[in-house]
C-alpha cells in the first residue's frame, strides 16, 4: 500500500523554502523620506510631511488671521498659510488670497501699493520710524526712535507711510496749502525762547 495523500501533501509543503513577509513603507516614501524600522512607517523630509507616504508638501506657517481663542486673551495660533491662502501641495508655496502677501500670507497688502506716493511698512516699523518720540523724564526730544510694538500683528498689518504732500490710506490724495484762519477770534500771541549754552565739551540747550 502506497503513501496517503495527506503524507504526500505534508512532504510537498515541507520541501518548499519558507519566506518572511516584510511590510514595506507606503509608496516607498515617494523618494521624499526614509523608511523606518520595522519598515512600515515613513519619516518624511522637512516640508514633505503632509501625507504618510511623503508625496505632498507642506507650506509655511504663520499666525492665523482669524481663529478661536485657545485661552484668555490668546488666539492666532500658527496655521498653514496663516489661514489666508491655499497651499500648493506640489510646490510647497502658499497662494495667497487677495489682500494678503508674504511666504505664509502673513502680511496684509497696502492699499493700491500706496499709489506710488508712499512706502508700505508694518506696524512695528511705522512705530519705530514715525511714532511719537518724546522723553517725558527730561522734557526734551527723544532719541529719534519711536516706540516699539510687538503684539501679534506687529509684522502682519501693512500701512502706507505717505510722501510729503500726499495722504489717505493709499496716499492717493494731495494736501492743499495750510495757514491760519484770518477770522479766528480769541487768539493770543506766544513767544518761544531758546537757551543755548556750553560746558566746554559741547553745546547744551
Amino acid at each position: 500500500m502506497g503513501p496517503s495523500w495527506n503524507t504526500i501533501l505534508t512532504a510537498l509543503l515541507l520541501s518548499f523554502p519558507t519566506f518572511k513577509l516584510v511590510q514595506s513603507c507606503p509608496n516607498n516614501c515617494s523618494g521624499h523620506g526614509s523608511c523606518g524600522t520595522p519598515g512600515s512607517v515613513c519619516t518624511c523630509f522637512t516640508g514633505w510631511d503632509y501625507t504618510v507616504d511623503c508625496s505632498l508638501r507642506t507650506c509655511p506657517y504663520g499666525p492665523a488671521w482669524s481663529d478661536k481663542a485657545y485661552a484668555t486673551d490668546a488666539a492666532h495660533t500658527s496655521t498653514e498659510c496663516s489661514g489666508a491662502g491655499a497651499c500648493n501641495r506640489r510646490t510647497g508655496s502658499c497662494e495667497c488670497f487677495k489682500g494678503y502677501e508674504g511666504s505664509a500670507c502673513h502680511r496684509s497688502s497696502c492699499p493700491n501699493g500706496c499709489s506710488g506716493y508712499g512706502i508700505c511698512m508694518t506696524l512695528a516699523d511705522a512705530g519705530v520710524y514715525f511714532g511719537k518720540d518724546y522723553d517725558s523724564s527730561t522734557q526734551h526730544g527723544g532719541d529719534g526712535v519711536g516706540p516699539s510694538y510687538s503684539n501679534w500683528d506687529a509684522e502682519a498689518i501693512g500701512i502706507c507711510a505717505c510722501d510729503w504732500g500726499s495722504f489717505g490710506p493709499d496716499c492717493s490724495m494731495k494736501m492743499c496749502p495750510k495757514g491760519d484762519d484770518p477770522i479766528t477770534t480769541s487768539q493770543s500771541n506766544r513767544q518761544i525762547r531758546v537757551h543755548v549754552a556750553s560746558d566746554g565739551t559741547g553745546l547744551t540747550g
